[in-house]
This record gives C-alpha cells, structure tokens and sequence, in this order.
C-alpha cells in the first residue's frame, strides 16, 4: 500500500510496536519525568506555600476585623494585602509555562523513539522500571 514511498511491512511492524509503546509507557514515563522535576516541585512548593499564605492572611484580616470592631483601624503587622495577587501570578505562570522536557522533544520532533524513551527514563534509585522494553533489568 505504501510501496511508493519506501514503507515495507517491516516499517509497519515497527511503527505499530512504536505507537504501542508511546500509548502503553510513553505518556506516563513523560508524566513520571515531568512530575519528579525539580522545576515542577519548584513551582508546585511555591503556589502550596501562596496558598498557605492566602489563608494565613484572610485569618489575619478577619481576627483584626473581629477585634478592631470600633477600636478604628490600626495596621497588622504581618498582614499581607499581596498575597491574592501574588497567588494568581504563580498560578497563571504555572498553567501556561511548558515542561522543559517537552521543550527539548518539540525542539526535535522527529526523533527515534530510543532517542525518547533516553529522554523519558529519569536517573537515578527512584527511577521507575526500564522504559527499553528489557523486563530483564
């Protein structure tokens, strides 16, 4: 069928255990990767910690409010009136930011799948199982 570009049965063969690999290890392995970066806990330690903050402050704000009822404003100390703000800046950074890891496939869409699968297998004793397809390891 495809004879007149060159693709034997063999390449179809090796296409399909390609395709089967990305839909069964692929995608997860990417996932795995990306999760254990240090630049997704990175992000993912700063919004906990926003948020943390954001109810730190709203506690803040509403026992001042409860005990400054008809004393007249004074200013909290540790009060943060940023924190919302600074909240949503992390979040709107962290949804459209884009995994390096993604960054260096798209640089390089064509690839072989054993150059992907050596991208998608983290180093390390914490790694998940071989990604080669060798259940030997």
């Amino acid at each position: 069928m495809y004879d007149e570009w060159g693709i034997t049965s063999d390449d179809n063969q090796k296409l399909a255990k390609e395709r089967c690999w990305l839909i069964t290890e692929g995608f997860g392995s990417f996932l795995t990767v990306v999760s254990r970066s240090e630049e997704f806990k990175s992000s993912l330690e700063q919004i906990y910690r926003a948020y943390q903050d954001v109810g730190y402050q709203l506690g803040l704000k509403d026992g001042y409010a409860y005990s400054a009822q008809g004393l007249g404003r004074k200013e909290t100390p540790l009060y943060n009136s940023n924190a919302k703000k600074r909240l949503s800046k992390l979040d709107k950074e962290f949804g459209g930011n884009t995994p390096a890891l993604l960054e260096k496939i798209l640089e390089r869409p064509l690839m072989s799948i054993d150059e992907l699968k050596a991208l998608l297998t983290p180093a390390g004793p914490s790694s998940p199982k071989s990604l080669s397809g060798d259940d030997s390891q």
